[in-house]
């Protein structure tokens, strides 16, 4: 490919640039394509004709109109969906932002640029890192409501709404000075080759649990722990409290400081619950979270993460509750009118009704 930078295409400016790709350099999907200046596609062949009219509508759509030559010759305009057989090049106008139909990372970091620039959002403009940090863990808990309940759709919307919040930070440490995009990507991708030894350095692996090992062993290197103990002091303090748990206790199991399976871990689970219940005012919550501590750990053992655990069994409880408060309405009763023994039979009734699921 070749390709100048003389002048940039946005909303108006006229465009001066061009870039041209051998078909079969367009193939992967990590090939950048600048929609912003014309593009011309050279090289097309029987071989490899539909793969690259394939790769040029996941870019531009197949209703983008693209200009068709066979041996020098002028065959017409086509749609992307009809482009004709036997043309070795096409030609392809630049577009304006408003007007593409498919989109890329670069259009992503021009549209936040354009909201936070002059004549941009006032809102846009008007944060900074403090002020949009709760919005990221917002929408990374609604991308996880978005995969446990299979909602692919969502995981769609989800996903893209984490990736603004990441372009976001990004745009405005740009603007100061702090780091810029390609700091940003730069760190990254070298993130991902210097910790996955076993695919771009000599360490092989032969199934996930040896993987995740030689990545730990590189992320041991690479942030430079000079013992378990700052390995654990460098877990994020902001964490939810289970999640949190469950990450201290595997930088202890990587030290040897583990059981080997979840029996005695349960145990120990009994012995906090005593301690828990014996426990004067003063100590209560300190063995409360004893007690906590204890169940994560069996969970963990077991390979269950407490934290997703929990959320299903809140989520149960409150679907089991509706369904209690339903039933006693239907009666024409108020649930503070219940007895508890009849809040409980009806809701043994309700888990029965759930098919059995306890």
């Amino acid at each position: 490919m070749t390709e100048s930078t003389v002048t940039p295409c946005g909303w108006a400016a006229p465009c001066r640039s061009v870039q041209i790709y051998i078909a079969d350099d367009l193939l992967p999907e990590y090939a950048e394509v600048n929609k912003r200046v014309p593009l011309t596609v050279t090289g097309l062949n029987d071989a490899n004709r539909a793969a690259a009219l394939a790769r040029l509508v996941s870019l531009y759509g197949e209703e983008k109109t693209a200009h068709a030559e066979c041996a020098g010759k002028d065959m017409g305009a086509f749609r992307l969906a009809d482009v004709p057989d036997g043309c070795d090049v096409l030609r392809l106008d630049a577009e304006k932002l408003t007007e593409r139909r498919r989109f890329d990372f670069s259009d992503l970091k021009e549209i936040m640029a354009r909201l936070r620039g002059e004549g941009g959002c006032e809102w846009d403009r008007a944060q900074d890192h403090a002020s949009i940090r709760i919005n990221l863990i917002e929408e990374a808990y609604e991308l996880v409501e978005a995969i446990d309940c299979s909602d692919v759709p969502g995981m769609l919307e989800e996903s893209g709404d984490v990736l603004m919040q990441a372009v976001f930070h990004t745009q405005i440490a740009a603007e100061s000075g702090e780091f810029g995009y390609g700091d940003m990507l730069t760190a990254l991708c070298r993130k991902l080759l210097d910790r996955h030894t076993h695919i771009f350095g000599e360490n092989h692996a032969d199934n996930a649990e040896q993987a995740l090992g030689f990545w730990n062993e590189a992320k041991k290197k690479e942030k430079k722990y000079v013992s378990h103990t700052d390995a654990m002091d460098r877990v994020p303090k902001n964490l939810p409290a289970l999640l949190y748990a469950e990450k201290v206790q595997k930088v202890a199991k990587r030290a040897g400081f583990d059981w080997d399976d979840a029996a005695p871990a349960a145990e120990k689970v009994r012995e906090e619950l005593e301690e828990f219940l014996s426990a004067d005012a003063e100590h209560r919550t300190e063995e409360g979270g004893d007690l906590l501590f204890a169940a994560v750990n069996v969970l963990r053992l077991k390979k269950t993460e407490a934290e997703t655990a929990l959320r299903a069994a809140s989520a149960k409880f409150c679907r089991r509750f509706a369904a209690v408060e339903r039933e006693v309405a239907a009666n024409g009763r108020d649930m503070t009118d219940c007895t508890l023994e009849e809040l409980d039979k009806i809701w043994n009734e309700v888990k029965k009704a759930e098919n059995g699921v306890e």
